[in-house]
């Protein structure tokens, strides 16, 4: 068979457009470092990473709810334990002044701190996170409690998404706090603040019956706080848990995406300078069998 000039130039242009392809390649994977391209390079590589990229995405996105409520839970666990420190200056007050050697004078004197008491913890109750009453249930962008101790919110519980189809509430119900139960009140408990107010009024008309009572249910009021202090650390607790685990999920999440994205180096720069030397063989040679010769002519 008869070989044309024209098949020859065909032949090595071929050769030598395919070593440069090769080279081309060869470069941009070192270059960026990606072993995918385009999605023709390998179509269920390029699935598997947009796969776990979403997954990534949505780990993202519930570590960001977990970050959001420890925030939140943070806020709620320090307003309840200055209540609680509040609670108890307000019982050291009442044991100092139930005893029978204070004076009327004294007493009045010390319900002013009471008073700063009951101030402090209707604004402790009303505290805030991201502009959001954390003590307001679904009710949360009015105070949960009025000056005169009336509770306002409601018994809303705010639900996070922590891992998928998995929620988890990130608030106590202020109502469980501030205000007694009915079965509370059928055993003579009053609101947090009644008791408050109560301590006040026995101690500017120095009247120790209502203090002793007084006393009494700050120990009841303590309890609670204490109680709901305890389901805030378990709640907090298992927050911690989650987003330790989400963490773990997303390292090997990502262990996976780099083992069908990223480029290995060491090969890369291998192939690329076994390209680089077959595209330079390609043109020396390309350049030889082109040339033209007396044969060459006279066929």
């Amino acid at each position: 068979m008869r070989i044309s000039e024209r098949m020859r130039y065909d032949i090595v242009n071929n050769r030598v457009q395919d070593a440069k392809s090769d080279n081309a390649n060869a470069m941009e994977r070192l270059s960026s470092q990606k072993e995918i391209q385009k999605l023709s390079d390998n179509p269920i590589g390029a699935a598997q990473m947009i796969r776990y990229r979403d997954d990534i995405e949505g780990l993202r996105q519930f570590q960001k709810n977990i970050e959001y409520s420890k925030g939140f839970l943070d806020r709620s666990e320090e307003a309840l334990k200055s209540i609680s420190d509040n609670l108890i200056r307000a019982k050291e007050l009442a044991v100092g002044m139930a005893n029978d050697t204070v004076d009327k004078n004294s007493r009045a004197a010390t319900s002013l701190e009471i008073r700063e008491i009951i101030d402090e913890v209707t604004q402790l109750a009303n505290t805030t996170f991201n502009g959001r009453y954390i003590f307001g249930g679904f009710r949360n962008q009015t105070p949960c409690l009025s000056l005169d101790g009336d509770y306002l919110g409601d018994d809303g519980r705010i639900f996070l998404e922590v891992s998928r189809g998995n929620f988890r509430p990130i608030n106590l119900v202020g109502r469980d706090i501030f205000q007694a139960s009915p079965a509370e009140k059928e055993k003579g408990h009053y609101d947090m603040m009644t008791a408050l107010d109560v301590l006040y009024d026995g101690m500017m008309n120095s009247d120790k019956a209502l203090m002793h009572s007084a006393l009494n249910e700050l120990d009841f009021q303590l309890e609670k706080t204490t109680n709901n202090h305890a389901t805030l650390g378990a709640i907090g607790n298992s927050f911690k848990q989650s987003g330790d685990r989400l963490g773990s999920e997303e390292v090997l999440m990502r262990s996976r995406l780099s083992k069908v994205q990223d480029t290995d180096v060491y090969e890369a720069t291998s192939d690329f300078k076994r390209t680089e030397a077959v595209l330079q063989g390609t043109l020396s040679s390309s350049t030889k069998l082109l040339q033209p010769s007396l044969l060459n002519f006279l066929q």
